[in-house]
């Protein structure tokens, strides 16, 4: 047994033992310390990585530690966590104990301004990920030049250079091959790594530069190809030295992330075969000294300030260069007219007459006027111009042949799932069979090594998983396809409202917002529920957007005014203004002029609040306010003038703010609501307060808060993010009357309720407002402490305009010290860079103030 395994072991004993001398369930530590009850065994059990710093740390806190005892946990967590070094391509090397202030912090040590997470940084790793380059590279020079003129400007540093490369054409015209070849000539100028992605792929792997160009476009066209850039993130962290347990979930939080790392680094980053501008835009780096290199048979053209180089065909010469490069000149001599005749055959593509050019290399008898015979056979060219895969196709046809039919059928319609894990009732859900018999089907497969088992999960490899799809294609018709498709979204659909009416306000019942569902619930509470749905994400989105393409307007509804009260307990962890406005143009397809007021509602709510746009927010808001006057709806009328009052305090608009939030108050009373009426009373009240007015704003805080202990009939969930909200409120009403002690407790306790619902957002915001009111008592290192922590999770959420006044914050902190002057003027600049995303009038503000400081 390895010292680290007797080091997990070791952890595992004490950390059961101070659970149960707590009287502890692993359920109830999970709770307290906001970790899955899996984990909390795992550890237990010295069969995971131990925790992380942060993870440690509220551990510690659930059970209560502190003194020597807490002193030891902390300890022995942080010897398990660094016994060694990952390597991008997964070897291990030995690792000394990092020292305190290098990489990662040492136990009990403030993490500095650049945390990934409070007191967490991942190990320093230099990948080199490039496939290895063909070494007959033919034509292509201008593209090459242009590629090393962009890295010379990056190099040296200039700041109007574009960092972002688009080469865009159609398959087998070589793509890859050039950008690989590129890369392995400009590494030189990126001494921190070179990072590959395949993003035609099921999952991240890196592939040599034949087999990408082949596969993917193989995969474009039978079967899915299009890798979830969420998985891509993953992979990418990885890469950077980031271990598994600390990839975040989401999308948006893994891609903040990877901004972070790359920040400061001299990174290529080569990402082929894009399917789309979303698939990129979230796995663009941040650092300027960055360079990105896309492949895609599309220019993206809706990716901002990239340089697009379109490859055509090689030229007729060019193309015999290719094809004397690989079969010899003696050859080509000896028929030139037939080899003039291949390449044309060929369509010019290079990765044809590579093709090609193998055959007749491999098979030495032959001429080029008999593969030119072949070739003139339309029905037989493509399958003469096959190459790559073969091999592994074959391997693949082994298993498959070994399945029982049900199992077969399980694994052929499972490669319908659209994300990159599942469950065994997904499976049962297009396989058309019950949830244990599907589960013996994952299993079955497991085995027979068609699918990779992640605990109670499972994933495809990518290429089985484009086999599976190759099979579903060949073995079913398209009816039988269709049916399998139909009945997994629609299980979808239905599992997700389901879900989301667990958060409802008297969930089961039905309401005027969320009509209750058709059938009984699978969930137990709103716990359950959220869990599903936070592991499903990646699979009921795409469902949903699926969906909407096939015009099911009224299921796409359903699922969209289900997940409202899901969404404010998860504001930041979800794309919900896209969700919202698939339901906005669903309600408007069937006519629901009250549908589309309430969408439109929630529409306005996840545009400024999740995404800082408040214009937009406003618009949608303006409309919904238009439709429910229209039809003498009060109730969603109350709630555009109060998400509209928000967005008024926001944009410096308190009176504006006021006059709307009194209206939704009355609004919300004449209708008998009390929940609708304390949102509008704290909206109302944080406008009072922008105008000074902080004793009358304070009441209202004050008897909304007692409102939501009472008990408001959302989910605990729900009211404990609820009453965190309002204690923010109040924490500023107080900040506003100077009485910086009571603030600081108010925000502290909101800071705990956020934390405990995983409400990444609301807990980075209150330890901002905490650090500001410590500032303000005089406290200065722990002020910088609270703001260093927010920091790192407005970065993980990602929420650029906090970064920035956080940042800012922060320099001003520095000023107060002349040892750290460089240090100030390198928080304020990185704040210009954060503001520099944002259009918004506050963001402005803050950028001239910026600019002002750094003149000075």
């Amino acid at each position: 047994m390895s010292l680290n395994q007797d080091r997990r072991d070791e952890f595992g004993v004490l950390l059961r033992t101070l659970r149960r001398d707590g009287g502890l369930t692993q359920e109830d530590l999970a709770e307290r310390s906001g970790s899955s009850v899996r984990s909390i065994r795992e550890m237990e059990r010295g069969r995971v990585r131990s925790p992380q710093r942060r993870t440690a740390a509220l551990l510690a806190d659930a059970l209560a530690l502190d003194g020597t005892e807490r002193a030891r946990f902390l300890d022995l967590a942080r010897t398990v966590r660094y016994p060694s070094t990952h390597l991008a391509g997964g070897a291990t090397v030995p690792a000394p104990e990092p020292p305190a202030g290098v990489g990662v912090p040492a136990a009990g040590e403030p993490s500095g301004p650049d945390a990934v997470v409070p007191g967490e940084q991942p190990a320093t790793v230099r990948p080199s990920e490039l496939p290895a380059a063909v070494p007959d590279l033919t034509g292509r020079s201008g593209e090459l030049a242009t590629l090393r003129a962009m890295t010379s400007d990056i190099v040296a540093g200039r700041t109007d250079t574009t960092a972002l490369v688009v080469l865009h054409g159609p398959p087998g015209i070589g793509k890859t091959s050039l950008t690989v070849a590129a890369g392995h000539r400009l590494s030189a100028s990126f001494v921190d790594g070179q990072l590959f992605v395949d993003l035609s792929s099921a999952t991240a792997t890196s592939v040599g530069p034949e087999t990408a160009a082949v596969a993917p476009d193989r995969a474009a066209t039978t079967g899915p190809g299009r890798l979830d850039p969420a998985d891509a993130l993953a992979a990418l962290l990885r890469s950077l030295g980031l271990p598994d347990s600390r990839v975040p979930v989401s999308l948006a939080e893994r891609s903040g992330l990877f901004r972070t790392l790359t920040r400061d680094r001299r990174l290529l980053v080569v990402l082929d075969n894009a399917t789309d501008e979303a698939q990129v835009r979230p796995l663009l780096p941040s650092g300027r000294h960055c360079l990105v290199l896309v492949t895609s048979r599309r220019p993206l053209t809706g990716l901002a300030g990239a340089v697009r180089v379109a490859l055509g065909v090689l030229d007729p010469a060019e193309g015999r260069q290719l094809l004397t490069s690989i079969v010899g000149t003696d050859r080509v001599a000896a028929g030139p007219a037939a080899a003039d005749q291949l390449v044309r055959l060929c369509g010019r593509l290079p990765l044809a007459i590579r093709i090609a050019g193998n055959r007749l290399a491999t098979r030495p008898g032959w001429t080029v006027s008999h593969l030119v015979a072949q070739l003139r056979d339309q029905r037989r060219r493509l399958t003469v111009l096959t190459a790559g895969d073969l091999g592994v196709r074959s391997a693949f046809e082994v298993s498959y042949r070994q399945l029982d039919p049900a199992t077969a059928a399980a694994f052929r319609r499972a490669s319908l799932i659209p994300g990159a894990d599942f469950d065994a009732g997904l499976v049962a859900a297009a396989a058309g069979s019950d949830e244990e018999s599907a589960t013996e089907a994952a299993e079955d497969l497991v085995d027979a090594g068609l699918l990779l088992s992640l605990g109670d999960r499972y994933r495809f490899h990518d290429l089985v998983r484009l086999y599976a799809y190759e099979r579903l294609a060949g073995d079913e018709t398209p009816e039988q396809r269709a049916v399998a498709h139909d009945r997994m979204v629609s299980w979808l659909l239905r599992r997700t409202e389901q879900a989301g009416a667990m958060f409802d306000p008297g969930a089961g019942r039905s309401t005027d917002r969320m009509p209750a569902t058709r059938t009984g619930s699978p969930f137990e509470d709103h716990r359950a529920a959220g869990g599903w749905l936070d592991r499903e994400s990646g699979n009921w989105a795409a469902a949903l957007r699926d969906a909407a393409r096939q015009g099911w307007h009224a299921d796409v509804v359903r699922v969209g005014r289900a997940l409202h009260w899901y969404s404010d307990a998860t504001s930041h962890r979800h794309s919900w203004d896209e969700i919202f406005s698939l339901g906005v143009t669903a309600a408007r397809a069937l006519g629901s002029v009250r549908d589309e007021a309430v969408l439109l509602n929630f529409l306005g709510w996840a545009r400024y609040y999740c995404r800082d746009r408040n214009s937009d927010g406003l618009a949608a808001l303006e409309r919904a306010l238009e439709l429910a006057r229209r039809i003498g709806d009060r109730r969603e009328e109350a709630w555009a003038l109060t998400y509209s009052a928000s967005i008024f305090v926001r944009s410096g608009r308190a009176v504006f703010a006021v006059d709307s939030s009194r209206q939704a108050v009355a609004l919300f009373r004449q209708v008998g609501y009390e929940l609708g009426e304390a949102c509008a009373a704290n909206v109302q009240g944080t406008a009072l307060g922008a105008l000074g007015r902080y004793a009358e704003a304070a009441e209202l805080h004050r008897d909304v808060l007692e409102f939501y202990r009472r008990g408001s009939g959302l989910s605990s969930t729900g009211a404990m993010i609820a009453q965190a909200a309002t204690m923010m409120c109040l924490g500023s009403d107080l900040a506003g009357e100077q009485i910086w002690s009571e603030a600081a407790g108010e925000y502290a306790r909101a800071r705990a309720l956020f934390r405990q619902c995983a409400a990444t957002f609301g807990e980075a915001s209150a330890a901002y407002w905490h650090g500001v009111a410590l500032r303000a008592l005089g406290d200065v290192e722990a002020a910088a402490e609270q703001l260093r922590q927010a920091l790192a999770l407005f970065v993980a959420v990602p929420s650029p305009w906090w970064e920035a006044r956080t940042l800012h914050v922060l320099a001003a902190l520095a000023d107060g010290d002349p040892v750290r002057v460089a240090e100030a003027r390198l928080l304020r600049r990185r704040a210009l860079d954060r503001c520099g995303e944002l259009d918004a009038p506050e963001a402005h503000s803050l950028r001239a103030t910026l600019l002002r400081e750094l003149a000075d």
